[in-house]
């Protein structure tokens, strides 16, 4: 049941980083549709992880779906590598350096953000 619960939400993360990609796109040579797409699910994790941290009532599947499944596949280190690595082959090294620098403070950034606010809201 729990590949199942895994396989289950990792088609819905993929559908939804799809989602963003073709929608949001990219602006002046950033992607931002992987960007939004890592910065919404480290935030989304970091909330998670502090919610799950002490409830007993949330079952292991489900956190599996969500946080395995769901937001494991809805962000992307390969994409945003590749990405990064575009740019510079298009010989843009601002645009691959700021995406590079922006995407770690911002996802970082976003999950402790998250999680201090599921901490807050789970006292």
């Amino acid at each position: 049941m729990i590949w199942v619960s895994v396989a289950m939400g990792g088609a819905i993360g993929a559908c939804l980083r799809y989602g963003l990609f073709i929608s949001v796109g990219s602006l002046g040579g950033v992607p931002f549709g992987t960007f939004v797409a890592n910065a919404v699910g480290a935030a989304a994790m970091g909330f998670l992880a502090a919610m799950f941290r002490n409830a007993e009532a949330w079952s292991s599947p489900l956190r599996l779906f969500l946080m395995v499944g769901v937001l494991g596949a809805l962000t992307t280190f390969s994409t945003f590598a590749l990405e990064a690595v575009d740019a510079l082959r298009a010989g843009r090294p601002m645009i691959a350096l700021s995406y590079i620098v922006g995407t770690v403070v911002v996802t970082v950034g976003g999950c402790w953000a998250g999680y201090w606010l599921g901490q807050s809201l789970g006292r």
